[in-house]
């Protein structure tokens, strides 16, 4: 193993690697673009397939543009930011197609073409970076940023991103610098010590809020009025910051609210003319501007109208359910982390809408409730985590029977096949709308329209 050969690089496959035929092998390239020849390291030999890296690029491929991020070479992020962002668009297509044929077996199904986004820099509106120990540097050497590519143990120091705001690169960097000059400890993930863990970035995009998240290890937060002050200092724009702890060996940017250090402790963000409650655990999507063009087009797809009652699963804060209200005669939303069902409680009453209601817990559970079990409910929104629906909760739905089900997804995969279930049990797939959510990366969002067909 290991030997270099030549390959031609034919297509990308839906997990970003790109994809030749060695021997009639179809082999998986870390790098390389369509078009291109390269020499490739053989690492891996399986029996109808082969892993490599590139070595080296031949022929470059008239798609390949050069990359702006100075970190484009080691950073695990955007990993597709030396590919043309037309081509972008026009792969991540063909693999919504290719995925619904070869794992849900539709062959006919109507791919719109995808919504490109807004933006294609500076477009998330939430950044985790890790605070990392370097002891072969030092005592106090640490470093703040980003995962290197494919390493879950290794992170670079960040300069400069384009994902996020000019204003969340300078933070970082003023974060980096307080840490170190008011001898702040960075956490070990060896030996379970030290204190400043992660740091989080939340940005309203449409309001122009901010939120400094920052998590740490067990014990109380050394140097906190100081640190605190020197940010609201620097940084006026800032709503709020609060301190989360994670007193876990697990390796996660989430943990307990500790504190709010100052502002709200939480910030809001708007998404088709609604304001929505962000706290510090809370799931939003992350490009606040396309995500209003896909609530837009999935409230197109289900036709609401005032004598509908809608079904919301996996509401998170309930920002679809809500966008639909003023359309509906009522909504329901369910979803089983019950903080963030409180959120969407919340953000009903922000809103002045009186004609939802949201409940926590599993999907079947709450579905046969005896307030809900007997419920007519039509249109349905699906916008599950990237697992896809629970077989229980998708059992559920089918038995509820809703005349038009509108599915969003941020995995090709499992969406095609929960789409294939839905269609074993009596829908028809009418219309797949990709979207790019996530420009540079090889993640694709969709939404679709599911008819239940006549008997």
């Amino acid at each position: 193993m290991n030997r270099v050969v030549p390959l031609d690089i034919v297509d990308l496959a839906y997990n970003g690697k790109s994809v030749g035929y060695l021997d009639g092998k179809v082999t998986f390239v870390n790098g390389g673009l369509p078009g291109e020849r390269v020499e490739v390291r053989i690492d891996k030999s399986f029996r109808s397939y082969n892993h490599a890296t590139l070595v080296h690029i031949l022929t470059r491929s008239s798609e390949r543009v050069a990359p702006i991020c100075r970190h484009y070479d080691i950073c695990g992020g955007c990993t597709w930011q030396d590919l043309a962002y037309d081509r972008q668009l026009f792969h991540k297509r063909n693999q919504v197609i290719a995925t619904l044929k070869h794992i849900g077996g539709f062959d006919d199904v109507p791919v719109d073409e995808i919504r490109p986004s807004p933006q294609q820099f500076f477009y998330r509106n939430k950044m985790e970076y890790s605070f990392h120990v370097l002891p072969d540097a030092g005592p106090d050497a640490f470093v703040l940023g980003l995962h290197e590519r494919g390493q879950f143990d290794r992170i670079f120091d960040l300069k400069t991103c384009h994902l996020q705001s000019d204003l969340s690169n300078r933070l970082v960097a003023f974060i980096r610098r307080q840490a170190a000059d008011l001898n702040i400890s960075i956490y070990d993930l060896v030996r379970h010590r030290g204190f400043l863990r992660f740091m989080i970035i939340r940005e309203g995009k449409n309001t122009g809020q901010v939120m400094l998240s920052l998590v740490s290890g067990k014990g109380e937060f050394p140097q906190k009025e100081r640190l605190i002050s020197a940010v609201q200092t620097e940084f006026p724009e800032m709503t709020t910051a609060v301190w989360v702890v994670n007193e876990s060996v697990t390796n996660i940017a989430r943990g307990e609210l500790r504190e709010i250090l100052f502002g709200p402790g939480y910030i809001e963000e708007e998404i088709l003319g609604y304001r929505f409650r962000i706290s510090p655990g809370s799931f939003f999507q992350t490009n606040s501007r396309q995500t209003e063009e896909l609530y837009r087009t999935a409230i197109d797809l289900a036709g609401v109208d005032g004598d509908d009652t809608v079904l919301d699963l996996y509401c998170g804060a309930g920002t679809i359910g809500l966008c639909s209200a003023a359309q509906a005669y009522h909504v329901v939303g369910i979803d089983i982390d019950e903080e963030a069902i409180q959120t969407a409680r919340l953000n009903a009453d922000v809103n002045g809408i009186g004609n939802a209601r949201f409940y926590a817990g599993s999907i079947r559970e709450v579905m046969l409730d005896p307030k809900l079990r007997d419920r007519k409910f039509d249109p349905a929104f699906i916008d599950p985590p990237r697992a896809g629906m629970h077989p229980k909760a998708l059992k559920r739905l089918i038995e509820a029977a809703p005349a038009r089900i509108i599915y969003i997804s941020c995995n090709p995969a499992t969406f095609a096949r929960d789409a294939r279930l839905l269609t074993d049990a009596g829908y028809g797939l009418k219309r797949v709308i990709p979207f790019d959510m996530f420009p540079h990366t090889m993640h694709i969002e969709l939404v679709s329209r599911f008819e239940k067909k006549s008997c």
